[in-house]
């Protein structure tokens, strides 16, 4: 009997009377988890072009001749906004993997709800800022850009609403 017991008491406890339980009364209080996966609240795809993501009508100035890839990025392209000097403003429109919140960025959300990271710094060439965008699980757009005078926060404000543009001629994914 001894050797039974605790395979008696396994059963006893699985032919107990069930307990029902009813919903409480009281409000359940709102808990915070922080997440490190990338807010995509409708995923998008990257076009077959990052050159028709943003127009002329984009900029502030007009382009110093027509988009063009970039050869050292794949899946890029560069759009040069100025007379054609060192002073030009250069932004950078490319499609990248999966969306990583790079180090010492600042994450914000863009369009309807997907995440977004920009953070700055300074370069022989001037200030440059990028902005990343969640696209989907799988990708992202990178948006660069640089300005020879600028400060970190012009160049930010305008990297961010470029890559704003950008992401919202991006297809929904259906």
């Amino acid at each position: 009997m001894k050797r039974h017991l605790p395979l008696l008491v396994l059963l006893t406890g699985c032919t107990a009377t069930p307990v029902v339980t009813t919903a409480s009364s009281t409000p359940s209080e709102t808990t915070t988890v922080a997440t490190t996966s990338p807010r995509i609240d409708t995923p998008r795809k990257l076009t077959s072009d990052p050159c028709q993501l943003l127009t002329a009508a984009d900029f502030d100035g007009p382009l110093n001749g027509p988009p063009q890839p970039y050869p050292a990025i794949p899946r890029s392209c560069l759009f040069q906004v100025g007379p054609g000097t060192e002073k030009d403003l250069m932004v950078l429109v490319a499609f990248a993997g999966a969306y990583a919140r790079p180090d010492k960025s600042v994450e914000m959300l863009v369009g309807d709800g997907h995440s977004a990271a920009t953070s700055c710094a300074t370069t022989p060439d001037g200030m440059e800022c990028t902005t990343l965008v969640a696209v989907n699980a799988t990708e992202s757009l990178k948006v660069v850009a640089r300005l020879l005078n600028g400060n970190a926060d012009q160049v930010a404000s305008i990297v961010q609403g470029y890559a704003k543009d950008a992401f919202e001629r991006l297809p929904v994914t259906s």
